[in-house]
């Protein structure tokens, strides 16, 4: 399923990308006992975040041993430099999105991701 571009994950569903991001793959009940704590949800409440996001592309789900696995479908880098483009031209009325530099001290990035951030925002601005 293709994601949406227009697509901005909710702060349950950023958790959820960004705890994918770190560990690649997990189980719902995994996702649950890092990310549900955050909003004093139950796992049920996870279950159907979980589920919708698989609906909107966000996440990949897999059977292995008859327990489903999800990963994030989309990366990071492309997902935040949609999110900063869409936050500097909506919110900030920029007409060029910020360097990635602003984001070095991100626990988020590595070096090489601002790089790549970096690089696509440029070509973006020059559209």
């Amino acid at each position: 399923m293709a994601i949406d571009p227009t697509l901005q994950p909710t702060k349950p569903e950023l958790a959820v990308l960004k705890l994918l991001w770190r560990k690649k793959s997990l189980t719902a009940r995994e996702i649950t006992d890092e990310v549900a704590p955050e909003f004093d949800w139950s796992y049920s409440t996870m279950r159907t975040v979980i589920e919708r996001m698989c609906e909107k592309g966000l996440l990949r789900k897999k059977s292995a041993d008859g327990v489903n696995v999800y990963a994030a479908a989309i990366g990071k880098v492309a997902l935040l430099s949609r999110m900063i483009r869409d936050f500097s031209d909506r919110v900030l009325e920029l007409d060029a999105a910020p360097s990635a530099v602003m984001f070095a001290d991100s626990k988020l990035l590595t070096e090489e991701e601002i790089g790549e951030l970096e690089k696509i925002l440029r070509a973006e601005d020059r559209k």
